[in-house]
């Protein structure tokens, strides 16, 4: 019998554009008896970056696409973040500390817009000690011989030091090279282990992931002075002190991403983030939801499925999507 494990897929407005093409892809590649499949809707508005993505939905699109996913049967259920000042405050003080929750408490989401909380509550919500995360935009082939999910659960196991593990990052290239922005170590055992925490796609034991705590709350933005003021004072006072301090940023401050934090914490101990070495299973991430990716991501799922890739993919992460419209155009 295999572990159980939930499945939890974060989608905000963002997601509309692509979500009912690559959330069945994810689902059909890992191919796996997940005990729940569910989406986590995101209401809060949009801020920062997100709200300049290409052809994003509104928020009743975003819900008919969530909901015609589990007619199809393809998820089992819908969930909407729980935005409850108590319930945040409860779940930062768990993987924060209680000193840094108090001044997160206003902070849902960082200085771009991605989210903190939210990636945490779906965490805090799963029905099963294993939990899986992907971003609804990744792509991901797995052979229908192999189980990475197994895998990964058997290596977490025998490697008290894994805090999450992944699927190989981007398709193998003939000579092993592997393009990462970040730094890492081949481990014999079968996985590269890296000190850099990736939130597109990533499975873990969530009682090992709260040994984490208390991860380091860390700033883009510092909270300005100017904060203690009366609000009709503040955007004033703000401005000045601005000028003065040659600080940037909102009054409230804005924090970092989840990512570089929970990194931090990596560095400072044992702990590390494992990419399975298998050429068996593989991600790709696409960077930027462009027009041109949106038309051509019916024939990317298709090849990708298939195994199939440009030979200048190889060992890349990030999608390099002019080689993959080229390629797509030679394998008609």
């Amino acid at each position: 019998m295999k572990t159980p494990v939930s499945l939890w897929i974060l989608v905000a407005r963002t997601d509309v554009p692509y979500m009912l093409k690559t959330i069945p892809h994810q689902i059909r590649a890992c191919n796996y008896p997940f005990v729940e499949k569910v989406l986590a809707i995101d209401t809060a508005p949009l801020i920062g970056d997100k709200r300049y993505r290409y052809n994003t939905g509104s928020q009743e699109q975003l819900e008919t696409a969530c909901q015609t996913l589990v007619e199809q049967g393809i998820i089992d259920r819908i969930v909407k973040i729980d935005y409850n000042q108590a319930l945040i405050k409860q779940i930062y003080t768990k993987y924060f500390g209680q000193q840094q929750a108090l001044q997160m408490l206003d902070h849902t989401h960082n200085w771009k817009g991605s989210t903190v909380y939210a990636s945490l509550y779906c965490l805090e919500a799963s029905a099963s000690n294993y939990y899986l995360h992907f971003d609804a935009d990744m792509l991901l082939y797995q052979n229908p011989n192999y189980d990475w999910i197994s895998e990964a659960i058997k290596l977490t196991e025998s490697v008290p030091t894994i805090a999450a593990i992944r699927p190989r990052c981007g398709p193998p290239h003939l000579e092993g090279k592997a393009f990462h922005p970040h730094t890492f170590s081949q481990d014999e055992r079968g996985f590269l282990a890296h000190k850099f925490f990736s939130m597109r796609a990533y499975l873990l034991n969530r009682n090992r992931f709260a040994e984490l705590s208390p991860i380091p709350l860390m700033w883009k933005h510092r909270p300005l002075l100017s904060r203690y003021l009366p609000q009709p004072l503040q955007s004033v006072a703000a401005k000045l002190e601005r000028q003065l301090t040659r600080k940037k940023g909102p009054v409230k401050g804005a924090i970092e991403s989840f990512e570089p934090m929970t990194s931090k914490k990596l560095e400072k101990t044992d702990y590390i983030r494992a990419d399975l070495l298998s050429d068996q299973a593989w991600t790709i991430h696409p960077a930027k939801h462009t027009p041109e990716f949106i038309g051509a991501l019916s024939n990317l799922i298709d090849a990708i499925e298939q195994g199939k890739y440009p030979s200048a993919q190889a060992g890349h992460y990030d999608l390099l999507l002019n080689e993959w419209l080229n390629f797509l155009v030679l394998s008609k």
